[in-house]
């Protein structure tokens, strides 16, 4: 199979990729098959191990050079060349329970960049997809949107997006202050999909999240989504995401960002 070459093929085949992987998530959705605990309250189905051989079968047919992270199988991001960070069902949980708030995340990532991005919400119709320099969109039902967060300025006015079941995390690492945050914020959101958290700050329909792990497959579609539809995405220090950091601030602009990194480094 000769390799895809240009910026645009690229971004059509990590669109099709997620399209596939939600539509095989949507074919299972009431039937998860086996579902085991890999760590504790961190579940894996049978459908997260048949998408992540999809999307990873289908990458090496077309970018058989390129490097790839995916939650379930593992794997390397390059240190110089083209790498691809895979959660074949972000929100496993959800999934398992046939909560419809479930989705398939992709990114395509060089030198710490993200420059493709692309999650599948299948239950919901939603494909939401950017490219560096190009735009966030949602497609629905044959309908392309141009997507722009929201104008929320102040904490108290703002929606907050996080699992809340990792809040912990924030204090066993040293970090303290979500927790303020979040009695700050006019209302949380607890999704259960990082991803799908991410995608709604770009359509404005939340106004910032936090991420407290280590889990480049699920934050790096929001660093691009969020970023193309005019917000801001970087470390818990505000510096700018990589990888490697340690979890993530999203928002839809410089004045709710400077005040959620206020409240998290001065705890």
């Amino acid at each position: 199979m000769k390799e895809l070459d240009t910026s645009q093929e690229l971004h059509d085949f990590v669109c099709d990729l997620a399209r596939r992987a939600g539509e095989l998530q949507l074919s299972r959705h009431e039937r998860p098959g086996e579902i085991r605990e890999k760590a504790p309250k961190d579940y894996v189905t049978e459908v997260d191990l048949l998408c992540e051989e999809l999307m990873i079968s289908a990458i090496e047919e077309h970018y058989p050079k390129d490097a790839i992270l995916s939650e379930e199988r593992g794997g390397r991001i390059s240190a110089s060349g083209r790498s691809w960070l895979l959660d074949p069902v972000d929100g496993t949980a959800n999934f398992a329970r046939s909560n419809p708030l479930f989705c398939a995340c992709i990114s395509v990532i060089e030198n710490d960049t993200v420059t493709h991005a692309a999650v599948a919400a299948p239950r919901l119709g939603d494909l939401y997809h950017a490219r560096l320099g190009g735009g966030a969109y949602r497609e629905n039902g044959g309908v392309s949107t141009l997507l722009r967060v929201s104008a929320t300025r102040e904490l108290d006015n703002a929606f907050v997006g996080a699992d809340v079941s990792f809040v912990g995390a924030m204090r066993e690492n040293g970090r303290g202050g979500t927790d303020e945050v979040f009695a700050a914020a006019w209302q949380l959101r607890a999704l259960g999909s990082a991803g799908i958290r991410g995608a709604w700050i770009s359509a404005g329909y939340l106004d910032a999240s936090i991420g407290t792990r280590n889990t480049a497959w699920d934050y790096a579609p929001t660093v691009l989504l969020v970023s193309e539809a005019g917000g801001l995405a970087t470390d818990l220090d505000g510096k700018p995401w990589t990888p490697e950091s340690k979890g993530l601030v999203a928002t839809n602009g410089d004045a709710l960002h400077s005040e959620i990194l206020a409240i998290l480094n001065n705890s």
